[in-house]
C-alpha cells in the first residue's frame, strides 16, 4: 500500500474508531451523531479522504479488470434482476398464486446511492440516479443526512442542493455499500434499513455491502441476524456471497412481513456489526478485520461477482 494511501485510510478508520468511543462514553448515538454531523472539518476531510481513495486507489483494478468492479456488478445485478428475468424467477420462486403487480421501469432503473462519495453509478445511462452523501465530495451528490430526511409524497431538493425529503415507493434499488459500518450503533443501522424499506417499490432492491475479511464462518451469525431482522419488515435476502474481504447481499421488498415476538429495539438490537461487541475501541483493529485499507476496499467494491443463488 503507498503511503498516501494509508493516510488516507486512517482519516476514515480513525472517524469510525471516534463515532464509537464516543458511543462507549455516553450511550447515546442520536448525540454522538449530531455533534458529527455539526463537526464540518471532520466531516469535509472525511469525504475529501474518500474521494482520493476511491478515484485514486480503488478505480485501478476497475480499469485492469472491469468484470470484477462493483459498480459494474452493481449494474449487471440490476439489469439481470430487472430486465432479465430475475424478478419473474423470484415470483415463481414465493409459491404465491397472487396478482403481482406491473413493474413500470420508465426505461431507466430508478437507484439511490447512499452514502455515495463521488456517485459512481452516473455514467450508466441505464440507471437513474439520485447519489446523496452526509459532506458530498462532488457536486453531482446532493447532501442528506439518511438518517434524519423525511420520507413523503416526492423527492424535494433545495437550491443550495440539501435534500429535505424522499419519495416513498419510488426507487427499484437502494444501495447501502460500505455505508452501515459508519455508524456506531444497531439502532442507527437499523433505521436506515427501515427507511430503505420505505423508499423501495414493491419488489425493489436494497443492495448491501460490508466489510468482513475474515472467513465466512466467523461472522456467519451476525449476516444471519441481519437477514432475520430485515425479513421482519418485508425484506427478503435473495443473494449473498461472501468474498474474501465483504459480505454481499440484495434483500427484495415484499409484501409478506412475518409475524414476530420481537419488539422494534430487540429487533435493531439484531443489526449489530464485529466492532460493537469490543468495549476497548482503540485495540478493535488488532482483534477483527480492517475494513479501510487499501486491498480490502478494492476488494469489497470491486470484486464483487453477480451473486449465486441462496
Amino acid at each position: 500500500m503507498s503511503v498516501e494511501a494509508k493516510l488516507l485510510a486512517e482519516v476514515i478508520k480513525s472517524v469510525h474508531r471516534r463515532l464509537r468511543k464516543e458511543l462507549n462514553q455516553t450511550c447515546d448515538p442520536e448525540s454522538v451523531w449530531l455533534k458529527h454531523c455539526n463537526d464540518e472539518t471532520v466531516l469535509k476531510e472525511y469525504a475529501n479522504a474518500m474521494h482520493s481513495l476511491a478515484t485514486k486507489h480503488w478505480e485501478q483494478l476497475s480499469l485492469t479488470e472491469p468484470l470484477t468492479s462493483r459498480i459494474n456488478w452493481t449494474k449487471s445485478f440490476l439489469l439481470n434482476y430487472y430486465h432479465r428475468g430475475g424478478i419473474e424467477k423470484e415470483r415463481k420462486r414465493s409459491k404465491l398464486e397472487i396478482q403481482w403487480p406491473e413493474m413500470k421501469l420508465d426505461k431507466k432503473i430508478k437507484v439511490l446511492d447512499v452514502g455515495s462519495c463521488y456517485n459512481p453509478f452516473c455514467e450508466f445511462p441505464e440507471l437513474d440516479v439520485l447519489a446523496i452523501d452526509l459532506c458530498p465530495a462532488l457536486e453531482s451528490v446532493y447532501q442528506c443526512d439518511f438518517l434524519q430526511v423525511a420520507v413523503g409524497e416526492k423527492t424535494v431538493i433545495s437550491n443550495n442542493r440539501r435534500t429535505s425529503s424522499l419519495a416513498a415507493n419510488h426507487f427499484h434499488c437502494v444501495v447501502f455499500s460500505f455505508l452501515l459500518e459508519y455508524f456506531p450503533s444497531p439502532s442507527q443501522r437499523w433505521t436506515c434499513c427501515k427507511r430503505a424499506q420505505q423508499l423501495l417499490v414493491e419488489e425493489g432492491v436494497l443492495v448491501i455491502i460490508t466489510p468482513d475479511s475474515k472467513a465466512a464462518h466467523s461472522n456467519a451469525q451476525i449476516m444471519r441476524s441481519w437477514r432475520e431482522a430485515l425479513a421482519q419488515i418485508g425484506l427478503k435476502r435473495i443473494k449473498y456471497e461472501k468474498l474474501p474481504h465483504a459480505h454481499c447481499m440484495a434483500f427484495r421488498k415484499t409484501q409478506i412481513v412475518l409475524d414476530s415476538l420481537k419488539n422494534d429495539q430487540e429487533l435493531a438490537s439484531m443489526m449489530s456489526i464485529p466492532q460493537d461487541f469490543h468495549h476497548n475501541v482503540d485495540q478493535e483493529e488488532s482483534n477483527h478485520y480492517e475494513p479501510f485499507t487499501e486491498e480490502e476496499l478494492v476488494e469489497g467494491f470491486s470484486h464483487l461477482p453477480l451473486l449465486d443463488d441462496d
